[in-house]
């Protein structure tokens, strides 16, 4: 399923789109974790800067991708204007490897590799803004033609508004579009996969397409699919940062770190700048949110997943600015809850044990 828009090249004012369904042939696959360091800024928007890095992955794709660098940066500007205010993705994302289990399941011993990955770097922006184009353009085009989809929607950007699951297409206020339907990922998020199922009959059907599509408006199983996904979604979610967190504090524990530099975002709690770790701390009672803070670590449960740590020293005199949109995506704080049936096992039964989800 292709998406294709037809722009003004000087003002990249979107004059139409057409949806296809097609085989493509991919002729380059470009990874981040090769090439961020060479599709700089830089190196998008000079012609006649030049790295020291060999860029031949590239495949001569540097004008294409200066073009789509300067469509992405003007598609997310007038998102911005919608939005109200920028986007502040400031947090970088963290990069896990196992280093000694040579591709085998993992046994916790390995040496743990953690890399920084910061979010908004060019080709992470010209993914994303590509990403949102399609969901918001197909969400918008389910809804012309009367074809229910799933979509995510939030009212307002106002404290305490959260991000919604319905079946009508609404206004997303974080991201600055009318709609918005995940539909780019169907091998990661089966909301996708029925969203695409739903355009494939927009492409074939047109104006009939609400006759056709496997889902009809109020039907009562895509509600129970948005119930059931966002149970699953929860729990996937929560099994990654638990993982992600015990790895972290394998990380701590083999590099003997025991003080981190961290701000104070809410609650008391504490997010390292250099590492994926939120952890509760003492001695930031009275210190703003946003503070800047230097904490001596506490002893590490993992098990639990447990950690706290203790304000030592005041890093800025003043706050600096957290993006309240974040905050939502904070990692397992810890500890987690764990019960246990330890009674004597019946003499034809097995023992049972269970384990709470992760709860932050």
């Amino acid at each position: 399923m292709s998406l294709y828009v037809t722009l003004d090249e000087a003002t990249l004012e979107i004059k139409a789109s057409e949806t296809k369904l097609e085989r493509v042939h991919i002729g380059a696959n470009l990874r981040h974790d090769q090439l961020d360091a060479v599709v700089t800024t830089a190196w998008l928007e000079d012609p006649k800067f030049e790295h020291n890095i060999d860029p031949k992955p590239l495949l001569n794709k540097r004008e294409q991708l200066s073009f789509f660098y300067r469509l992405a940066k003007d598609l997310k500007a007038k998102r911005e204007v919608v939005r109200g205010k920028p986007e502040n993705f400031n947090r970088p994302d963290y990069n896990f490897r196992l280093v000694g289990n040579n591709g085998a399941e993992p046994t916790g011993v390995e040496q743990v590799q953690i890399s920084v990955r910061q979010r908004g770097a060019p080709l992470d922006l010209i993914v994303s803004e590509a990403m949102i184009l399609a969901n918001s353009t197909w969400g918008s085009w389910m809804a012309e033609l009367g074809v229910p989809g799933i979509y995510r929607s939030q009212a307002s950007m106002l404290p305490g508004v959260k991000v919604r699951m319905g079946t009508k297409a609404m206004p997303h206020a974080g991201i600055g579009v009318k709609s918005y339907a995940w539909s780019s990922s169907p091998l990661r998020r089966y909301v996708d996969l029925v969203n695409q199922w739903q355009i494939i009959a927009c492409a074939r059907h047109g104006k009939t397409a609400a006759l056709a599509a496997p889902f009809k408006p109020k039907d009562a199983e895509l509600f129970s699919i948005i119930s059931s996904f966002d149970a699953a979604y929860s729990a996937y979610n929560g099994y990654q940062n638990a993982i992600e967190r015990f790895w972290t504090l394998k990380y701590l524990q083999q590099n003997a770190i025991q003080e981190v530099e961290a701000t104070l975002f809410k609650d008391n709690l504490a997010r390292a700048d250099h590492l994926p770790l939120v952890l509760p701390v003492m001695g930031a009672q009275g210190l703003p949110r946003g503070a800047r803070v230097l904490v001596k670590l506490g002893d590490i449960d993992l098990v639990s997943l447990d950690i706290h740590g203790t304000v030592i020293d005041h890093l800025d005199a003043q706050a600096i600015a957290v993006d309240d949109d974040q905050d939502d995506e904070d990692t397992v704080s810890g500890p987690i809850a764990i019960a246990m049936d330890v009674s004597e096992p019946d003499a034809c039964e097995p023992s049972s044990t269970q384990e709470a989800p992760a709860a932050p």
